[in-house]
């Protein structure tokens, strides 16, 4: 398994990083993709390891928020891959149905003046970042498996169709953005805040859910280090203190 980690974002601290599943010979399948102007980057790191880009011949993307999916389209033109998501995120990236959740303008443009940059800064670097329509060619369920290895897991609420990624030989949980790991200035393990979450409640549950995995290490999209031990009992520990909040707020 391959992380692909220095990927750039927008927003200082986060970073982004996808993951390259080695399936057999010349057989290798990508966890989400990241923002076009990092092409460059994960180009080199496939050089670098030996892998022909043209091997990869699956996309799994996680959910549909920019940084995992922006560039999508130009992997999937150099690859020749299928892209495969959640049959209800599939909607969302073709297009057919407007995606309205959060972060929205405004949302983002605090955030990014919180962590000490602007929004003219990012344009600069990053572009106006705008999708173009992304075809599913394969639709995912929860139970479903992705080449004899990876059991897909439904963990709505970031978005309504996230999905997380379970190797259960090894016990390794690719989980995107159903957790964040100390970045935007908030140490260890927690369920990513309402200002980028469609529905926090819901993910609270869907991160509590994966407590009936025996997860031992978990990978994230956005994380300072990955988690390469004790991961079960830091997901216990997140979601507690995330029900903690949620029903502090409630009252």
């Amino acid at each position: 398994m391959h992380s692909i980690d220095g990927l750039d974002h927008p927003i200082p601290t986060v970073g982004m990083v996808s993951y390259l599943i080695e399936e057999g010979p010349r057989d290798y399948t990508l966890i989400d993709t990241c923002f076009t102007c990092s092409i460059p980057t994960f180009e080199s790191y496939l050089s670098n390891a030996g892998i022909d880009i043209k091997d990869i011949n699956r996309i799994v993307l996680t959910h549909l928020h920019p940084d995992h999916i922006e560039a999508a389209n130009e992997v999937k033109r150099k690859t020749g891959a299928k892209i495969y998501s959640h049959w209800i995120e599939s909607t969302y990236l073709s297009h057919e149905l407007q995606y309205n959740g959060p972060p929205d303008k405004d949302a983002f443009e605090h955030v990014l003046k919180l962590m000490g940059t602007s929004i003219d800064k990012v344009t600069k670097k990053f572009g106006n970042i705008n999708i173009g329509p992304i075809v599913t060619n394969e639709l995912l369920k929860d139970g479903d498996m992705i080449a004899n290895t990876l059991q897909v897991i439904h963990t709505p609420g970031h978005t309504p169709g996230h999905i997380s990624l379970y190797d259960r030989e090894r016990r390794i949980l690719i989980g995107g953005d159903v957790l964040f790991n100390s970045i935007l200035n908030t140490d260890g393990l927690f369920v990513p805040p309402s200002a980028v979450t469609k529905d926090w409640e819901t993910s609270i549950v869907s991160a509590r859910r994966l407590l009936n995995l025996k997860v031992e290490k978990l990978l994230l999209a956005h994380q300072s280090t990955p988690i390469l031990e004790n991961a079960q009992r830091m997901i216990e520990k997140a979601v507690s203190v995330a029900i903690t909040d949620k029903n502090a707020i409630a009252k």
